[in-house]
């Protein structure tokens, strides 16, 4: 399988294998593709025409049955340092926080580099820390953006303190 994926590691582009190495190399020397080779399926033991197992060398005989490829999507994969890993997620839900500027709203290992929305606005994470107060009441929307998979929504809402 070749996977193209930008500067980012957004895989842009899944393709089959083609028919030589050739090809293969010709795209992988582009720099914005990686070849994943086929995984072999385990091997059972080879049988004859009546069913019974061949032996060689005093030894059953075995072959791999063929083989079968990784799987992986654009919306739920991404490349980082020449892997294919799992695109992370965010959780998804309501929060209640105290509108007192102290207590907050925590996410913890989170990918490092990584960017959040906040309200429609990019908020970048550079410490795998995502820690958000406020003293102002109100609704706050968090929303994953790549390398996260998309379509989480988190809503903080920040109640107001009773003096």
């Amino acid at each position: 399988m070749l996977i193209q994926f930008d500067d980012r590691g957004f895989i842009t582009h899944i393709r089959s294998d083609p028919e030589s190495q050739e090809i293969i190399d010709n795209f992988v020397a582009k720099g914005d593709w990686m070849h994943l080779p086929v995984i072999p399926l385990p091997a059972v033991a080879v049988r004859d025409d009546n069913g019974k197992v061949v032996i060689e060398d005093g030894k059953v005989k075995r072959e791999s049955p063929g083989y079968t490829h990784l799987v992986v999507t654009h919306d739920f994969h991404y490349v980082k340092d020449g892997v294919v890993l799992d695109r992370p997620t965010l959780p998804a839900g309501d929060v209640e926080i105290k509108a007192d500027g102290i207590d907050a709203y925590v996410l913890e290992g989170l990918p490092v580099p990584c960017t959040v929305l906040m309200d429609g606005v990019l908020v970048e994470i550079d410490d795998g820390l995502l820690e958000f107060s406020t003293a102002d009441a109100g609704t706050y929307v968090f929303e994953s953006v790549f390398p996260f998979v998309d379509g989480a929504k988190i809503r903080v809402t920040a109640t107001e303190v009773s003096p």
